[in-house]
């Protein structure tokens, strides 16, 4: 045989992992980097004062009990308090640049998260798992923000990958694996719930797939207990599986909860991780099975029910992506990469490692959490101040500002608020009838008796301010788009 005539030697398919881990890197330090700045949740603060009551040793079923006069029988407690006492601790630490600083760092592991679980399958393309890596990094650069759901993106994409093994390799994670992590996700974020979901459509999956006979369908289901289990060890026992439809029922007046808009810049990486997966599916020599369509299909209606669900279907989507694009576009042998490039991909990515850590560091030190005039911190300080104590007819979305500007010790009498971000504490009637009083809808006088405040802090905007001043109410300050106003006769 001529020299010329010998077999070529195979080209490693993994050959451009090396550089895929460059690009990944240089994509998520541009993530992580935009992430640092002002705080922006609102309901960060009350979670620090939570978080900081439970520290001095206040009962979990007692913490939060005492700030707000709204007529509504108190029987909340809190099961993200293991963040919360995280979110104490960086505030008693760095100042509210901890909080800044948490939600950098949370986002990069993340990003690490989600990266690791699309190249651990070995089945995948590198571009692919870029593609889907990409999906995944605009979407956590959207929704990145000062939350516990911070830890749910972060575990997230395990559990898409459980649910790609499951249908695909008939292979779960240890039952003792899924109660630890669910008992302790459980105490964190709500998105706990997501694992046995995802189990369960597995389950469904598999026995479509395969019939009621299927073994590895009645194994899953045992870690699908396990799972349950977990996710009852909280402050409120087995009632922890039922929060999620509890607090669905509290989030009718809340934007970020309106159905998904699909022509809106914060969709975007769900619809590209669905788009892609419908080409792939038609592109591929094979149909996907039913369980996939399944997954994809719950997915997509669950991501399209609220802004919020974004995110984590997309996080669950990822590993199907990349391994449905894999298969979809298999193309002819993969070119073998430069000597040149194989030789600076690893370097490169350690530069840009320490670079990207520096670069954070640095914008998070630098960043002002709470910048001047975006935020009525003033007129809170102002109701701080008040010898008496305050009943505070607020806005919504002010009041975890209020809870912890004007918290005991550094308040000088008791400051009480209308309502605040505990949604599921109010319930859904009294939460309508609060906002339909700041709307000044029929029957807000009534409310306003009810609720008998001495001072409120509204928005400029909210129909119900120029109503009160009518009827003799006073403004005594404004700051960022908020007055503060007191009732007649009251001598401040």
């Amino acid at each position: 045989m001529a020299a010329s005539d010998s077999p070529k030697p195979a080209i490693d398919r993994h050959s451009w992992r090396g550089p895929g881990v460059l690009v990944a890197t240089a994509i998520g330090i541009l993530v992580v980097a935009t992430t640092a700045g002002p705080l922006r949740d609102l309901d960060v603060f009350w979670h620090v004062r939570l978080g900081g009551e439970l520290l001095d040793s206040v009962s979990i079923y007692d913490a939060g009990r005492n700030w707000s006069f709204a007529p509504v029988e108190y029987s909340w407690v809190s099961t993200q308090w293991i963040v919360e006492i995280i979110f104490s601790w960086l505030n008693s630490a760095a100042g509210f640049n901890g909080l800044v600083g948490f939600r950098v760092a949370t986002t990069a592991v993340a990003l690490v998260s989600v990266f690791l679980v699309l190249l651990r399958d070995r089945e995948n393309r590198t571009w692919a798992i870029l593609t889907a890596y990409l999906a995944s990094a605009f979407t956590l650069f959207v929704f990145a923000q000062d939350r516990p759901q911070q830890i749910s993106f972060i575990l997230l994409p395990i559990v898409g990958w459980w649910w790609l093994r499951l249908v695909r390799d008939a292979r779960t994670p240890s039952w003792w694996v899924a109660l630890v992590v669910c008992a302790v996700w459980a105490n964190s974020h709500g998105l706990w719930i997501m694992v046995p979901v995802a189990l369960a459509l597995g389950i469904v999956g598999r026995i479509v797939d395969h019939g009621w006979t299927d073994r590895p369908a009645r194994s899953a289901g045992r870690v699908l207990l396990a799972a349950l289990v977990g996710g009852s060890i909280t402050p409120i026992g087995p009632l922890n599986l039922l929060a999620p439809l509890r607090f669905a029922g509290t989030t009718s007046h809340i934007v970020e909860w309106d159905p998904t808009s699909f022509v809106s810049l914060v969709s975007v990486g769900l619809s590209f991780t669905l788009i892609l997966m419908v080409i792939a599916w038609a592109r591929g020599r094979t149909r996907p099975a039913r369980s996939e369509v399944l997954f994809v299909v719950a997915l997509a209606i669950f991501g399209s029910m609220a802004a919020r669900n974004i995110a984590p279907a997309v996080l669950l989507l990822g590993p199907l992506l990349a391994c449905r694009l894999s298969i979809g576009f298999a193309g002819p042998r993969p070119r073998e990469k430069s000597v040149a490039l194989a030789q600076i991909a690893r370097p490169a990515t350690g530069f840009l490692l320490i670079f990207g850590m520096a670069i954070g560091v640095v914008a998070v030190a630098a960043s002002d959490p709470i910048p001047p005039d975006s935020r009525p911190v003033g007129l809170v300080e102002q109701i701080a101040a008040r010898e008496q104590p305050s009943r505070v007819l607020n806005g919504y979305n002010v009041s975890g500002l209020v809870l912890w500007f004007a918290r005991p010790e550094a308040s000088r009498s008791l400051v009480e608020v209308g309502i605040d971000g505990r949604a599921d504490r109010y319930g859904a009637a009294y939460i309508d009838e609060y906002l339909a009083m700041e709307r000044a809808e029929p029957g807000w006088d009534e409310t306003i008796t009810l609720l008998n405040p001495n001072i409120a802090l509204l928005p400029r905007s909210a129909a119900v301010v120029e109503l009160l001043m009518d009827r003799g109410w006073t403004e005594t300050g404004n700051e960022a788009d908020y007055v503060l106003l007191l009732p007649p006769g009251d001598g401040r």
